[in-house]
């Protein structure tokens, strides 16, 4: 997004909070400004702060453009351009997130306070609301809190290079004998499904756990997943759940993994049970990679898995389900590598590169430069 940005305008900066990430930043070309966000998402104090500091900043920097990306960051954003006046902006909800996801008693509250105040803020003429699934769309459109005709990019991309399939295993002999050796041994091979979330409890990850037991010792296989914490967020799980799940034969907790590449390409399978995404980028890497797919059957994941094409979707939260997805993949290996190809032409031809989101964020920026109309559903 910000490299497109660049193709539009003669200098973008990028504001965020540092994670030890701005010196790469930096090297590609982008001013950064460090903007210290807090780890408590709900607590007034701390958002009203966030607010002042970035509307000190766009006074400083005049932005032509503000993008802000998230529902928190959308809200803030939008805020702190109030004291702009009339600055162009766009509200990217990339995930609805704990606000609009969870039904427990706090979040509802939060949502009855702030929905009229977004509905405000949102809905004015230098607003731009920006979607990565139409159901999200819908689900904003029906809260008066985006138009129907808002636009919608297809998620943040995916470097088709770096994610691309290697070949597994020795070429297969020509003769019987051989092809027969060959499937016994893959029969015996554990099957190696991955998992790339954050340890929150709306990815869906205590179902999955449970379906893994329900398998132990029907099927040989391992669940992989790499992840962190994150306990400010309200549905985070406790390091002592992390330990309990290591103590599982089947399930392996690798925490932050740097090299996703290399972690999808030593899998078999890759899964996501999270009950509602915008458009999840671990699943479009492990598309990328050539992996077949499973997950919940929700928003976001319903736009990569195509259900019997590149994989197969399981209803939210039921580990019963998950259980016999998983089983049903894992014992149709001429279904694995089919859908493992399918997912790598989805993300070569379905708009979901760097290059193509890429040139959807151009003919964004641009349309608002000009006010011209941008196509829906790019």
């Amino acid at each position: 997004m910000a490299r497109a940005a660049q193709t539009v305008s003669k200098s973008v900066t990028v504001i965020c909070q540092n994670t030890g990430k701005i010196r790469d930043l930096e090297r590609a070309g982008f001013e950064v400004i460090d903007l210290p966000a807090g780890k408590k998402f709900f607590n007034i104090f701390t958002n009203i702060s966030v607010i002042l500091r970035l509307a000190h900043i766009y006074k400083k920097t005049k932005p032509g453009i503000a993008y802000h990306s998230s529902v928190q960051m959308s809200f803030i954003g939008a805020m702190a351009s109030l004291f702009m006046g009339n600055v162009l902006h766009i509200n990217s909800i990339t995930g609805v997130g704990y606000l609009f996801s969870s039904d427990n008693l706090k979040a509802r509250i939060i949502r009855c306070v702030l929905t009229p105040v977004m509905r405000f803020l949102w809905a004015r003429d230098n607003a731009v609301m920006l979607f990565q699934n139409p159901d999200d769309r819908n689900l904003f459109c029906a809260k008066g809190l985006a138009k129907t005709d808002a636009p919608l990019i297809r998620g943040s991309g995916v470097d088709i290079v770096k994610f691309s399939p290697v070949l597994k295993g020795r070429t297969p002999k020509k003769d019987d004998k051989n092809k027969a050796d060959d499937a016994k041994k893959m029969a015996g091979k554990k099957i190696v499904i991955g998992c790339a979330s954050r340890l929150l409890k709306d990815k869906g990850l205590e179902e999955l756990i449970s379906a893994m037991k329900l398998l132990e010792g029907s099927l040989a296989l391992e669940l992989r997943i790499a992840g962190e914490i994150y306990q400010h967020n309200p549905s985070s799980f406790s390091p002592s759940d992390i330990q309990n799940w290591s103590g599982i034969k089947s399930v392996t907790m690798l925490g932050n993994v740097k090299d996703m590449a290399a972690f999808w390409r030593g899998c078999d399978i890759a899964i996501l049970p999270s009950h509602r995404e915008g458009l999840p980028k671990a699943l479009l890497e492990a598309a990328a990679c050539g992996l077949p797919l499973l997950g919940a059957d929700v928003a976001g994941i319903r736009e990569i898995i195509l259900h019997g094409s590149n994989g197969l979707l399981f209803a939210k939260g039921d580990d019963v389900d998950i259980a016999s997805k998983i089983t049903e993949m894992a014992g149709d290996q001429t279904f694995r590598k089919a859908a493992g190809k399918a997912s790598r032409r989805l993300v070569e031809t379905g708009g979901f590169s760097d290059a193509d989101v890429q040139a959807s964020f151009v003919d964004l920026f641009r349309s608002m430069q000009t006010r011209a109309v941008f196509a829906n559903d790019r």
